[in-house]
C-alpha cells in the first residue's frame, strides 16, 4: 500500500484572490460532462480565462470526490520526463525508490477523486499518455485539464472556453459578463468605482477591443486610476 506523507503540502485549490464573474453556461456545462466522462479537457487562447474556470469548477465539485481535489500547475515544467513526478509530489508521494508513476497508480486505485492538470499545451503528448494510464488504473478517477490544445485520447470530452461576453451597443452594458469584470477590477483599485453614463461607452468600447479576453480586460481596468 502506498501512503501519502501527509506531512508535506497537497496540491489542493488555491484561494481565489479576486470575484469570479460569469461563466454561468461554462460551469453548468463542465458539471454535466463531467458527470458523464473521466477526462474534461478545457481548450482555448491564452489569457481566455481557462486556468479560473477550472478552479472554479473543482472548487464547485469538491463534494463530489471523497477523496478530494487535487491541482499541478504545469505551466513551469519543461522536461516530460518529471511530470509523473511533479503530479506524485501533489499527492505527498515522494518514495524515491518506486517508479513515480506506478507509485501513483497504486495510490489512486480505488480512490474518487478529481485531479485538475492546469496548462498542459506544452507537454500535450506527456500528458495524454500519462493521463491514459492513470485512468486505466483508477476507474474512480477524474481529470480535469486546460490547455490549447486537446489531449486526443480515448474518452476525451472537451469544451471550448470563450471570451466573455460583449454587449452589443452601450445600451446593453448591464448584464455584460466583460462589462461587469471591468468594473469589478477597476473597483479594486479606484474604491466606489461603477460603470455609468459618464463612462459607459468608453468601457464597452474598451471591452469589444479587447475581444473580450478575460486577462486583457483585467490589465486594462487596473489602469483606470490613472
Amino acid at each position: 500500500m502506498v501512503v501519502a506523507d501527509v506531512s508535506q503540502p497537497t496540491g489542493g485549490l488555491p484561494v481565489e484572490l479576486t470575484s469570479f464573474i460569469g461563466r454561468r453556461h461554462e460551469l453548468a456545462e463542465a458539471r454535466k460532462l463531467l458527470s458523464a466522462s473521466r477526462l474534461l479537457t478545457l481548450t482555448g487562447a491564452g489569457g481566455v480565462g481557462k486556468t479560473r474556470l477550472s478552479i472554479r469548477i473543482a472548487e464547485q465539485l469538491r463534494r463530489t470526490f471523497p477523496d478530494g481535489v487535487y491541482r499541478v500547475e504545469l505551466d513551469a515544467l519543461h522536461d516530460p520526463s518529471l511530470l509523473a513526478q511533479s503530479v506524485a509530489a501533489a499527492f505527498g508521494l515522494r518514495d524515491a525508490s518506486v517508479e513515480p508513476a506506478a507509485r501513483l497508480a497504486e495510490y489512486l486505485e480505488g480512490k474518487r477523486l478529481l485531479l485538475v492538470l492546469d496548462n498542459c499545451e506544452h507537454l500535450v503528448d506527456a500528458c495524454a499518455m500519462f493521463v491514459g494510464k492513470l485512468l486505466a488504473a483508477a476507474p474512480d478517477l477524474r481529470v480535469l485539464a486546460t490547455s490549447r490544445h486537446v489531449l486526443g485520447i480515448a474518452g476525451e470530452q472537451t469544451m471550448p472556453v470563450p471570451p466573455l461576453t460583449v454587449p452589443d451597443d452601450t445600451d446593453r452594458a448591464n448584464g455584460s459578463e466583460a462589462v461587469d469584470l471591468f468594473a469589478d477590477r477597476a473597483a479594486a483599485v479606484v474604491p466606489g468605482f461603477t460603470v455609468d453614463e459618464g463612462n459607459r461607452r468608453q468601457v464597452v468600447r474598451i471591452c469589444r477591443r479587447l475581444d473580450g479576453i478575460p486577462l486583457a480586460i483585467e490589465l486594462a481596468a487596473a489602469w483606470v486610476r490613472t
